[in-house]
């Protein structure tokens, strides 16, 4: 038997598929693998999420009818002896767990655990919580994937034993359509882009606030995004008088149709295991300007060979960064090739490596 037979059927265990970089990311490997010839299943917890009618119409999605976690690793159970994956590729770290009780009542499924952000500035988890029950649980996992240096470190300081398992493969990027690359740079919007989900890891409000210090009244600001924010900053946006400036478009199915038409990008948050949304804007030939929320910038960026890195939470420091951005001329091509190496063809080949054991 091949080994592409062996390990044709790949499925993903996600809670949903709501906006979110780790669902993003999931959906661009689905479609890189499935590319190559493999078949693709996306596991549910909840049934719902502004991706959710993408992935029904590429994949075999199931509804796993699982209100509450604990409820979790039987369903999954189920699902392994009646549809005999190959590859369970679970995220997060309550799923992830999940995952590995399952694996322990089906031990023929190869298990890969998809760290998306530092667990130590996880809002979710306790550290020793996840100290102690990653390192007794991931153990049965065959690698532990990380997004970036800085979770590859941040996983392995918080536990025992996973050396050995761990490793650092970067999140697949979709590129925009070649017509769309051909429209960058033909507008001067004087238009500088967030995006992102309107909450607390991301800091927002930082962008805004930074953004309020341009004195430029022909620059405008356009976040892409929704979340429990939204009602506090455009309420501080009437307050700093800005709502001609500013505009929230809330979610968008093609946010490159915004990023491609936009002059910057502004990357505002406490933490980040990668940032997606930087390597979107790089494909773009937009340059960028980040909080140093983690190593995953630094990452994506080379420090600062495609981009400006401020320090985290310095407003000041941030706007500085904006106005000298909007001044200066960005090589666009330069951007581009510096996107390259996240293109989804290449890191699905890496994700297979993995699966063959040949890294």
């Amino acid at each position: 038997m091949s080994k592409r037979n062996e390990i044709g059927r790949i499925a993903f265990l996600l809670s949903s598929l709501k906006f979110g970089g780790g669902e993003r990311v999931a959906l661009n490997l689905a479609n890189a693998l499935q590319a190559k010839g493999y078949q693709i299943d996306f596991l549910l917890m909840s049934y719902e999420g502004e991706f959710l009618l993408e992935a029904k119409s590429k994949f075999n999605v199931f509804d796993l009818n699982c209100d509450k976690t604990y409820k979790l690793p039987y369903k999954l159970f189920l699902y392994l002896i009646r549809q005999k994956p190959s590859v369970l590729l679970s995220s997060f770290w309550k799923l992830n767990l999940c995952s590995c009780l399952a694996k322990m009542f089906y031990p023929s499924v190869r298990l890969l655990l998809w760290e998306h952000s530092p667990p130590s500035k996880s809002i979710n988890s306790p550290r020793w919580l996840y100290a102690v029950s990653v390192s007794v649980f991931y153990r049965m996992a065959h690698r532990i994937i990380t997004v970036s240096s800085g979770v590859y470190d941040d996983v392995a300081n918080w536990s025992v034993g996973l050396h050995n398992k761990l490793i650092v493969i970067f999140n697949p990027i979709v590129p925009p359509s070649a017509e769309l690359i051909l429209q960058v740079g033909q507008k001067c919007n004087r238009q500088i882009v967030w995006a992102g989900r309107l909450e607390e890891p991301k800091n927002p409000m930082l962008a805004l606030e930074a953004f309020s210090q341009i004195a430029d009244s022909t620059v405008n600001l356009v976040f892409i995004g929704d979340g429990s924010l939204r009602n506090q900053l455009e309420r501080r946006c009437i307050d700093l008088g800005l709502m001609g400036q500013v505009t929230f478009l809330g979610f968008q199915p093609r946010p490159y149709d915004v990023i491609a038409n936009s002059d910057l990008l502004v990357l505002s948050s406490n933490r980040e295991g990668l940032g997606n949304v930087i390597i979107e804007a790089m494909f773009c030939g937009l340059p960028v300007v980040a909080t140093d929320c983690g190593a995953g910038i630094h990452d994506i960026l080379l420090d600062n060979k495609y981009g400006t890195i401020v320090p985290n939470g310095d407003e000041n420091s941030l706007a500085k960064a904006m106005t000298k951005a909007l001044e200066m001329k960005c090589n666009r091509e330069y951007q581009i090739a510096g996107a390259i190496r996240f293109l989804p063809e290449n890191i699905a080949n890496q994700f297979l490596a993995v699966m063959f054991d040949k890294t």
